[in-house]
């Protein structure tokens, strides 16, 4: 036994090392054809095909979209960037992309042959996560992979499809399949996350994940790079996958990947896939506590992190060993999903990736310097689990649950501020109001590119308008989203103008500092030591340029006196299958309506009307945000088309 793991580590090494010696001058470039035998008979694409020794194949065969049906592989023993340039030159191929490059991720690393704990599942508390399911069986979970070794005594019985007719290296898919569901409690090997659930075991690439979805699997894991670039055909059939309601878990990268680990690597970084970097024993995403070369993966897409550092794996019968990969990261959220399944099968993937993430333990405390770049946090899977289990949407059978129609967000009067004075007049203060919401409700502010103030309706913070000219401000808005458990949403937004009110100072002598103060003949700039007298003793005089009276007048400089808004407005059905109908409950004239987009793209607006009826079935469903502008007030209102 120990020779043959020798010899089996031996071959994973070389293949590792060497594996793609034999394809380096493999090209794959995809592009669009809608006639292949017209294109065939081309003189142009002749003359490239005999140039090159060009083989053709239908890349997306399983896809139930036309425009996928006519996207095609060239490939060739060549230069990839030549090809590439011959191709543009071909008159009946269009969209042409250069094709994905399927590689496993996986870090070799020092190794040996028995566990002395099982740290990754102990971390995530399994144990509570199994204490509500073992996992259902029926779940549909599926790997996407280089190939499988079945006669694995951890995949033996555990798995309900596999293509004999594979032909690639089996260690990787062996050790990512048994991590997310091989055999558990039958007095072998280790445990795995999945414990009970089967497996759907698919070959690596992008149109075997298509089968898996088309053949009913509910979650994906896909532990592979198809390369460093986007692929817009790719992210079309990502997006297909996803709307035929698969979760698609990938991993994030292991740093050297794509050249750096803040790098982009996909299918990790595409639109609707849930990309899972490492962290270690101690939650630390440092391999190495304190060298930040030794990390996986860390960038903005992604979504979770998990533990991928030096966790147990086994690569054949037989064979137990400790590995490092966002590989091994991936699988125990995808194993963890199935049991989420398991307790509620009515899970939609927005909630799947909701729970997720609100069940996750924030690990900025042991990471700082990589905030907001490893996701929401660690996975928890036992608070994932009760979370699915305790959804309004788990009812038999499965069910829509409409959204309470007195949920509301209102986020308060605009409000001006001023930097450069004391930390005081720089304070935000954004004190919103919120009611409705089908059990526990979230409030969460974000700025006006996403990121998460705070949470809660009340949150201060100190806004900065040091690089503004004196005199000069910005303006930025905060939206105020609140949420139910079944994720309904509703969002209202307000805008904070921030003054810069330090006058030049040229000398950079603090002595010399002056601010600026509106008095009775304009703006003038008063010694920083005297402010304080001439607020309280001027009648009239204010902080700041003079036109920041008026900037806000609604709010003057608070932000604790609110006109709230009625709920007047009526939108309806919520959610829709396409048609939206908004009004008055009195049927009042309405200024103007606007609807954006999940993106913040406004994709409609209509004017002066007591009734509107907006068309949402040709945009893909989701979320939309509509905008009821009447009077001089707004209402915000979130519904979901599907």
């Amino acid at each position: 036994m120990k020779n043959k793991s020798l010899l089996q580590l031996s071959i994973l090494l070389f293949l590792t090392l060497y594996g793609n010696l034999g394809i380096a001058q493999f090209s794959n470039i995809w592009g669009s054809v809608d006639n292949i035998e017209a294109l065939k008979a081309s003189e142009d694409f002749i003359e490239v095909s005999n140039q090159f020794d060009i083989s053709i194949e239908q890349i997306l065969p399983s896809s139930r979209k036309p425009a996928l049906l006519k996207v095609f592989e060239f490939s060739c023993n060549c230069n990839e960037t030549d090809l590439y340039i011959a191709l543009t030159k071909v008159s009946k191929i269009e969209n042409i992309e250069y094709g994905p490059k399927y590689e496993t991720l996986v870090l070799p690393n020092d190794y040996h042959l028995t566990f002395s704990n099982m740290y990754a599942l102990d971390l995530i508390n399994a144990e509570d996560a199994w204490s509500m399911t073992h996992g259902d069986p029926t779940v549909g979970v599926a790997i996407s992979d280089q190939n499988y070794d079945v006669s694995h005594e951890e995949l033996v019985g555990s798995y309900i499809y596999y293509d004999a007719s594979n032909t690639s290296s089996t260690g990787h898919g062996t050790a990512v399949a048994t991590m997310v569901a091989g055999n558990t409690n039958n007095a072998l090997g280790f445990s795995s996350i999945g414990y009970d659930l089967n497996l759907g075991l698919y070959q690596m690439n992008i149109n075997e994940a298509l089968n898996a979805s088309y053949a009913g699997a509910q979650v994906i894991n896909l532990s592979w790079t198809s390369g460093c670039t986007y692929n817009a055909f790719i992210q079309d059939a990502v997006n297909e996958i996803y709307d035929n309601g698969t979760f698609i878990v990938a991993a994030a990268g292991n740093g050297p990947t794509c050249g750096g680990a803040s790098n982009l690597v996909y299918p990790a970084s595409y639109d609707n896939v849930f990309a899972v970097t490492s962290i270690g024993n101690n939650d630390n995403h440092e391999k190495i506590i304190g060298n930040p070369s030794s990390t996986h993966q860390h960038n903005v897409t992604v979504d979770l992190c998990a533990p991928g550092y030096d966790v147990p794996i086994t690569a054949a019968p037989g064979w137990y060993l400790h590995a490092s990969g966002t590989s091994y990261a991936a699988p125990l959220v995808t194993g963890t999903v199935g049991l989420m399944l398991s307790v509620n099968p009515c899970l939609t993937n927005l909630e799947i990736e909701t729970f997720l993430k609100l069940s996750s333990v924030n690990v900025d405390a042991q990471n700082p310097s990589y905030i907001g770049l490893i996701g929401t946090g660690r996975l928890d899977a036992a608070a994932a689990v009760l979370m699915a289990l305790n959804s309004p949407s788990n009812t038999y059978p499965c069910g829509t649950i409409a959204c309470d129609p007195s949920q509301s967000a209102n986020a308060g009067a605009c409000q001006t501020v001023f930097w450069g004075y004391t930390n005081d007049y720089a304070e935000v203060e954004l004190n919103g109001f919120t009611s409705g919401g089908n059990g526990v409700t979230t409030s969460t502010w974000t700025d006006q590119y996403g990121n998460i103030m705070g949470t809660g309706n009340n949150i201060s913070f100190l806004s900065d308008a040091s690089t503004v000219s004196p005199g000069g401000f910005n303006t930025a808005t905060y939206n105020l989203i609140h949420t139910d458990e079944f994720g309904c949403t509703v969002s209202d937004d307000v805008q904070v103008i921030t003054y810069n009110v330090k006058c030049p100072n040229p000398s950079g002598n603090p002595a010399a500092e002056k601010i600026l103060v509106c008095g009775k003949k304009g703006r003038r700039c008063v010694p920083y030591n005297a402010v304080d007298n001439i607020l309280a003793n001027c009648s009239g005089c204010s902080l700041g340029p003079c036109k920041a009276i008026s900037d806000c007048k609604s709010n003057s400089t608070t932000s604790n006196s609110y006109d709230f808004e009625t709920s007047t407005i009526k939108v309806y059905p919520n959610p829709s299958t396409g048609i939206v109908n908004i009004r008055t409950e009195d049927n009042q004239n309405i200024d103007r309506i606007e609807v954006y987009n999940h993106l913040g793209q406004l994709i409609e607006s209509q004017e002066n009307s007591s009734f509107f009826t907006v068309d949402l079935t040709n945009q893909k469903s989701g979320i939309f945000l509509i905008k009821s502008h009447f009077g001089n007030q707004m209402k915000s209102t979130v519904i979901s088309s599907f």
